[in-house]
């Protein structure tokens, strides 16, 4: 694809309509790495065009949004974090922009802030937080969700592990996270989900306590 003009244009217009969900997203590291790597996808692709058709794509400017973007965090401090720190990576890949092409989108006003709240993931109803879109091109689940055993968790986390599976389980509390994005991507046909977890969760009691709940869906295992 890399001297044919139009697959490259739909690998952009896939690119623009992706959103990037971390339902447990801390200070926002996971996204600021996901949005870098399409930045870094797109001015390759820019460069093929160039080569292809200059004078149409002479004036490329990126069309990645930091809208594209979604994250829950608990933590007010690491919210706001996140928020700056996708801000700071934007200007950032600006500047790599501008470097090879000459332009560079507007930094000033800060009007997009990324589609990051404050809030407990497990009170919060993903799918209507990152909502599929009649353009939407997939959305991939990604984080590192927090990780407490049974005998370490707080009040707080185990009422989060009742209001998921209305009794009280030794189930890691990590295993939420999976079981919320199990039904996620259950319901939405485009959309993937990979988090990062201790392998606890395929040991022992733990495989019935969780996988039992998630084979139930039609979805498929692609990697580990």
């Amino acid at each position: 694809a890399d001297k044919d003009e139009k697959k490259l244009k739909t690998i952009l217009k896939f690119i623009y309509n992706l959103k990037i969900f971390d339902p447990a997203c801390g200070s926002g590291n996971f996204l600021i790495i996901a949005y870098k790597q399409l930045c870094f996808l797109e001015i390759k692709i820019f460069e093929k065009l160039l080569e292809i058709n200059p004078e149409d794509w002479k004036m490329s400017v990126s069309g990645i949004s930091l809208n594209q973007f979604y994250g829950i965090e608990k933590s007010n401090y690491a919210t706001e974090t996140s928020k700056l720190s996708l801000w700071l990576a934007e200007h950032q890949m600006n500047l790599s922009f501008k470097e090879i092409f000459g332009t560079i989108k507007p930094a000033l006003p800060l009007s997009e802030t990324g589609k990051i709240i404050c809030d407990n993931s497990i009170n919060v109803d993903w799918d209507k937080f990152c909502q599929y879109e009649k353009k939407t091109s997939h959305i991939y689940i990604i984080g590192n969700p927090p990780f407490k055993s049974f005998s370490e968790r707080n009040n707080s986390q185990q009422e989060d592990v009742i209001k998921i599976l209305n009794k009280k389980t030794k189930m890691d509390y990590v295993g939420l996270w999976f079981i919320k994005g199990s039904d996620f991507i259950n319901k939405i046909e485009n959309s993937s989900l990979a988090l990062v977890s201790t392998n606890s969760i395929n040991q022992g009691e733990q495989v019935n306590l969780l996988w039992s709940i998630i084979f139930k869906h039609n979805i498929e295992i692609i990697f580990a």
